[in-house]
């Protein structure tokens, strides 16, 4: 099925479904998928202000977890094509504020267990959390914020749709039962969007004030409710590059502590439903209103480069590291430069799609630059901020995507346990942790300067120990000179010419020479140098137009192309068959994709060509057709090749084997 859709609504629980489907009034049709265990439900919802309908499609997930939403929606991402993913559900509330019955729509969300850790010994042990930050769409939280103002007649239509439901499914007995509780409500379903109000999103069901108190101290004191789906569908929707926007609209059911239980006996499950469908309710009102309007220009090409002549990046995150040397002749001009040569470098970036790993955003660092000049290209992506958890930094970043918000511009934060105390050797650890973890993400590392006594010269060496592919500008001196010099450049890349990297003017070429230096580390996989033979090429069914444009490329430059399906024979184990036609090629090239990373029998292939490679008797080159997560460990430590296009991925093959 490759129905493409307006919009993607993620539903998880039964409950929540039966919900959606009534409010929708039974105009939406079942379709099973084909190759997967889901059934869509698809249809239109008119869109008046607009006058145009929009397509949606409705999947049920079948269960809670963000692990199981995220994979769920990175397919359903691929088939569907979607310009909107929404998340409808429940959540529970950690604000008193926030009463069941009402919609919250967060302006991030926390996967507050994610990257934690355990500290201690001999029966004492700390749990310290870090957490994944994930940014709802700055253009449809800002006009969901506005709804009241901007689309008065549908925000009425909306209130009034509450007021019924809550008329209809909370009798008069269950608003005494509940004053009599102490648990007196308002009556009236209020709509919270943003205003820096998080979701907490986890493994968790809150039923106690313990775990309501340990939420709002160590993880994160503006988070409002929590549930357990909305971080998995914003990590397989935001990575995508460029990423559908994407928002949680979630109605309070109950509180995440003890009133949970009682208000869950007394109201019989009623605000569980009601919430649900005024959640439904302002999702309908919204499309009715025009909020899911297409930005012109949502994946613009870049300003003054013609579409044939842009550059794709062939690495998916380039983390730059870089800041003052005090080894310039000019010392004055010194900083001007570095931020200049920032700015110059985010843009590059940013128009050859590549998504920029950072860590501080604070303007005294190359970081800051570069994620400006990242921003103000304006042709969207991704950045991606590694940083200690402290309120300083959260309100520097959160300022920062409010300067630099675009619907198409994602910024990721990646959250590491903070300074211990407020001393300059506690944060110094703490920035080290945040850029070693930075520095695991990346496929490429681009050095601006960087003094040598501090954490940018450990972080080359270690980037060199790693064989990542490292750019080291050395106009400003400091750690990036000592990494230049230490480059035997003619032997490990014959042909190029490392004196660009000694001028201001090689930064518009960061990209042209990532690539360079990537493509080099791939080509001195094959032994001897000399041209494979035989390639396998290990491939998802759904990608078969990108394996085909591969295996037209290598066959016409007089390799073997060897394809799983054609080997295996009636005789034998199809297990047999794929072991034996992999160990017959001198290379397995694997398509990785997010259709990849759900077929076992690809990770089958993938994991015998690992451990081939291991013995030495191969060699696996790793194709990224669409910028999704590589899974498996061992195959994290491969060079890794971007590609987005037939064209794209023929243009590597023909530089590999040049």
């Amino acid at each position: 099925m490759s129905e493409r859709v307006d919009i993607l609504l993620y539903v998880a629980l039964s409950e929540e479904v039966d919900s959606v489907l009534e409010m929708f009034g039974g105009s939406f049709q079942p379709k099973e998928f084909s190759d997967v265990a889901l059934t869509g439900f698809f249809g239109s919802l008119s869109g008046p202000v607009l006058k145009r309908d929009f397509s949606i499609a409705v999947v049920p997930a079948g269960k809670m977890g963000n692990t199981h939403s995220a994979n769920v929606v990175s397919l359903l991402i691929e088939k569907l094509k979607p310009s909107n993913v929404v998340v409808v559900g429940i959540a529970g509330s950690l604000s008193n504020d926030m009463e069941p019955g009402d919609v919250f729509i967060p302006d991030s969300i926390n996967e507050y267990l994610a990257n934690s850790a355990t500290h201690g010994e001999a029966g004492q042990w700390t749990f310290t959390t870090s957490g994944n930050n994930f940014q709802t769409s700055v253009r449809l939280l800002n006009r969901l914020q506005l709804f009241a103002h901007t689309c008065k007649v549908q925000y009425q239509a909306w209130q009034n749709d509450t007021r019924q439901l809550r008329k209809a499914l909370i009798s008069e007995a269950t608003e005494d039962a509940l004053a009599a509780a102490n648990l007196n409500t308002r009556g009236a379903c209020k709509l919270y969007a943003g205003d820096d109000r998080k979701l907490a999103s986890g493994p968790a069901v809150g039923k106690g004030k313990a775990f309501v108190d340990w939420i709002t101290r160590e993880v994160d004191r503006k988070v409002a409710a929590m549930e357990m789906e909305s971080a998995g569908v914003y990590d397989a929707a935001l990575v995508r590059t460029p990423a559908p926007r994407t928002v949680a609209i979630r109605g309070i059911s109950d509180y995440a502590d003890a009133r949970k239980e009682q208000i869950e006996s007394t109201a019989k499950g009623q605000f569980r439903a009601l919430s649900a469908k005024n959640a439904v309710a302002l999702f309908i009102r919204a499309v009715e209103a025009g909020i899911f309007e297409e930005t012109t220009g949502t994946v613009p090409e870049p300003v003054g480069l013609p579409p044939s002549d842009r550059l794709d990046s062939r690495v998916k995150s380039v983390f730059v590291i870089g800041g003052q040397t005090g080894e310039t002749a000019d010392a004055d001009a010194e900083v001007p430069r570095l931020h200049q040569a920032s700015l110059k470098l985010g843009g590059a970036l940013a128009k050859a799609g590549a998504q920029l790993v950072v860590c501080s955003p604070f303007p005294d660092s190359a970081d800051y630059y570069t994620a400006m000049g990242y921003a103000d290209a304006k042709v969207g992506g991704v950045i991606h901020f590694h940083c200690p958890r402290h309120p300083k930094v959260e309100e520097k970043r959160q300022r920062l995507r409010q300067t630099w918000g675009r619907h198409d511009l994602t910024i990721q934060d990646w959250n590491y346990p903070g300074p211990e105390t407020e001393d300059a050797d506690s944060w110094l650890q703490a920035w080290l942790l945040a850029q070693l973890q930075a520095l695991e993400r990346a496929d490429v590392v681009v050095a601006l300067g960087g003094k040598v006594s501090k954490t940018a010269n450990t972080l080359l060496h270690l980037a060199e120990a790693k064989g990542l592919p490292i750019v080291p500008f050395a106009f400003l001196g400091g750690a990036a000179l000592r990494t230049y010099q230490r480059r035997d450049w003619k032997r490990l890349h014959p042909g190029f010419d490392a004196s660009i990297l000694a001028n201001d003017e090689g930064i518009e070429q960061a990209v042209a020479i990532a690539n360079r230096l990537l493509l080099d580390r791939v080509k001195r996989s094959i032994s001897g140098g000399d041209r494979p033979k035989a390639v396998f090429v290990s491939v998802a069914s759904s990608d078969a137009a990108m394996a085909s444009a591969l295996g037209n490329e290598l066959k016409s430059l007089g390799v073997e192309v060897i394809l799983g399906d054609n080997e295996i024979e009636a005789g034998q184990m199809v297990p047999a068959s794929i072991d034996q036609a992999i160990r017959r090629s001198d290379i397995v090239a694997v398509l990785w994709s997010r259709s990849y990373a759900q077929s076992a029998w690809c990770f089958d292939e993938l994991s015998i060509a690992l451990n081939q490679e291991a013995l030495g008797a191969m060699k696996v080159w790793l194709f990224n057709l669409d910028d999704s997560a590589i899974v498996p460990a061992q195959a994290r430590k491969l060079p890794v090749i971007s590609v987005r296009s037939p064209e794209g991925l023929r243009s590597a093959v023909m530089e590999l084997l040049a």
